[in-house]
């Protein structure tokens, strides 16, 4: 997933440097950066699998509250976003039934 979005990334800055275009306006960096820490959680939940859910889960949650709640003309929500959330709760799903099922040593 990581991948694909920065195949999609790097496509865009390539394309926009071509074009006389005046760049994107502050709430889409914004939610752009809130989508890339996500997504960062999710790298960084493959060795702190609580911590990379966590963070991952919260990204996500508030990326799709900025998306749902976007002013900008002709967009809107699709709940197709929702899939980027499985991957996060896999991992704390994961971190919980580990943290859960340890045993404790006599």
């Amino acid at each position: 997933m990581v991948a694909f979005v920065l195949f999609f990334a790097i496509g865009y800055a390539i394309e926009g440097s071509h074009k006389q275009d005046p760049g994107l306006d502050i709430y889409t960096i914004i939610v752009f950066i809130v989508w890339g820490t996500g997504l960062a959680g999710l790298v960084l939940a493959w060795w702190k699998e609580g911590l990379g859910g966590i963070i991952s889960s919260a990204c996500f949650i508030v990326f799709n509250i900025l998306v749902a709640v976007n002013r900008n003309p002709g967009s809107r929500y699709s709940f197709v976003l929702l899939l980027f959330m499985i991957p996060s709760i896999l991992f704390l799903s994961c971190w919980w039934v580990e943290r859960n099922n340890k045993i404790p040593s006599t």
